[in-house]
């Protein structure tokens, strides 16, 4: 699994990397300018149809940068296309304890369906 530093986090922010939040419970703070999803909901799927750039690098956070759920969805993630996943080391602890600008926690973003049939169970969850 390929991780990153908070410093690293904070260069390639620069250039436009792609920080999504994906621990269990949203937190009353996230990093700014991250997009939350749920992780069973990017687990589930056998195929992602996210609206990431996927040449663009993506770093994935928890809380405390141990939760298995956010290496598996690196993984995911890789299998799906997207070439530079990255994982935050010590999660949103260790880039609010280095003083990261932080934010009020976003909307939880949808998973968007590949198949029609998945549809419906969609319009169920919102």
């Amino acid at each position: 699994m390929e991780t990153t530093t908070v410093e690293e986090l904070r260069r390639l922010g620069e250039t436009g990397a792609t920080v999504i939040n994906v621990g269990s419970h949203a937190g009353s703070r996230e990093i700014r300018g991250a997009i939350r999803y749920r992780p069973h909901d990017l687990l589930v799927p056998e195929r992602l149809a996210l609206p990431l750039a996927p040449e663009k690098p993506v770093v994935l956070y928890d809380q405390h940068g141990n939760d298995a759920h956010t290496a598996e969805i690196a993984e995911k993630l890789r299998a799906n296309g997207y070439r530079d996943v990255r994982t935050l080391e010590g999660g949103f602890a260790a880039w609010e304890g280095a003083g990261g600008p932080t934010q009020e926690p976003s909307f939880e973003q949808v998973v968007p369906p590949v198949r029609r049939d998945q549809v419906q169970e969609l319009d169920r969850r919102v």
